[in-house]
């Protein structure tokens, strides 16, 4: 009840204007670096390409690199049956002397069982030792003397990889007349464009999440088609014990790739994984950064085994952070993520929003991974 004299917001409530910033704010963030960020080199995070099939394929292939590991302890001294890693027997031809903890050999023949090759033992004078189990055996050259037959030509078939592509949407957006012209606080066009808006940016958030933890699946006539992301792909160097990043954790991954062959340059990983590593203070890891050609900051490590950019992703699950090259992994389009109009049937319009993607992950074993993070 208004009191007669100087009249205060309390006595004349009625009617008011109310006081409502002229902005909408998104609850959930929106930002997919895998998609859009950038890397400390100035190249985006992932290559991007087409396709042109749901299905799409590509070759992996590995030289026949003279080097392995013992699979088999050969504890005898006179033992002359080695036990290399499996699958890489074919590496090795008669004739090659091995370096095995010291110990010279020369391989004499293939053994009757895959992996296995007769040796001849304390070869060039070395002295005959124990082969522990994970000790590694070098080819240091051929023993064959001069004029010799080649022995039988080597080689190794290549790896048929595939993946599929993924649908994302169709989602729809339907709007009615009326609402189209009730005016709206923080939107600066009409109601339907920023439902579109929301939609696409959901679908750009569905396509991260499937790029880092996608699982594949062929699909149906009635179940959609899934692509593999980096979980998926990455099976050989895997680490599931470590719970927190440290040097040691990252560069034992890191030399793991490398010595497969790759040079790993992109660290994907998620918020708190993220505080972990900008707290490492370490003599052996220089740790900076760069602000790119998009103006984004990006940290990087600088290692023995090159420079890693490290790229915070607010999708990449906790427990998890990827560690790989960026040329092993391209995006791959079949359909651009868009919008399109559909009939009008009502006194409202309608669209929607779809488009297809995929991934393509290259030699995997040149790629980390951790599993167990908290």
């Amino acid at each position: 009840m208004a009191i007669p004299g100087i009249q205060q917001t309390y006595d004349l409530p009625t009617g008011v204007k109310l006081d409502v910033e002229d902005a909408i704010f998104l609850i959930s963030p929106f930002n997919v670096p895998l998609q859009g960020g950038m890397g400390a080199d100035g190249r985006t995070a992932l290559a991007t390409g087409s396709i042109f099939e749901t299905k799409y394929e590509w070759l992996d292939e590995q030289l026949l690199t003279p080097k392995t590991t013992v699979a088999t302890t050969v504890s005898s001294t006179t033992a002359t049956i080695l036990n290399v890693g499996a699958g890489t027997g074919i590496n090795f031809q008669t004739g090659d002397v091995l370096l095995v903890d010291g110990e010279q050999v020369q391989i004499t023949a293939y053994g009757t069982t895959a992996d296995f090759l007769l040796i001849s033992r304390g070869f060039n004078g070395s002295t005959a030792t124990t082969m522990a189990t994970g000790d590694v055996v070098i080819g240091v050259g051929s023993g064959l003397p001069e004029g010799s037959v080649p022995p039988s030509a080597r080689a190794a078939d290549r790896v048929d990889r595939y993946n599929y592509s993924q649908i994302l949407g169709p989602t729809a957006v339907a709007v009615t007349g009326t609402e189209q012209v009730v005016q709206k606080y923080g939107l600066t066009s009409t109601e339907f464009d920023h439902q579109v808006a929301n939609r696409i940016k959901e679908q750009a958030i569905t396509l991260e999440q499937a790029l880092l933890m996608g699982q594949r699946y062929a699909g149906s006539p009635t179940v959609g088609r899934l692509l593999g992301g980096l979980d998926y792909w990455i099976s050989t160097n895997v680490d599931s014990a470590t719970t927190a990043l440290s040097d040691s954790a990252i560069m034992v991954q890191a030399q793991a790739c490398f010595d497969a062959g790759g040079n790993p340059d992109r660290l994907v990983l998620g918020s708190k994984s993220k505080r972990t590593v900008s707290a490492i203070n370490s003599t052996e890891i220089r740790y900076g950064q760069v602000t790119n050609v998009r103006g984004q900051v990006v940290d990087f490590y600088d290692t023995d085994y090159g420079r890693i950019s490290v790229i915070l992703d607010r999708w990449c699950p906790l427990s998890r952070a990827f560690l790989f090259e960026r040329d092993q992994a391209t995006i791959e389009t079949l359909r651009p993520l868009q919008f399109e109009m559909l009939a009008k049937t009502g006194d409202f319009i309608q669209g929607q929003i779809v488009g297809e993607k995929g991934f393509r992950f290259r030699m995997q074993q040149h790629a980390a991974k951790f599993t167990a993070l908290t």
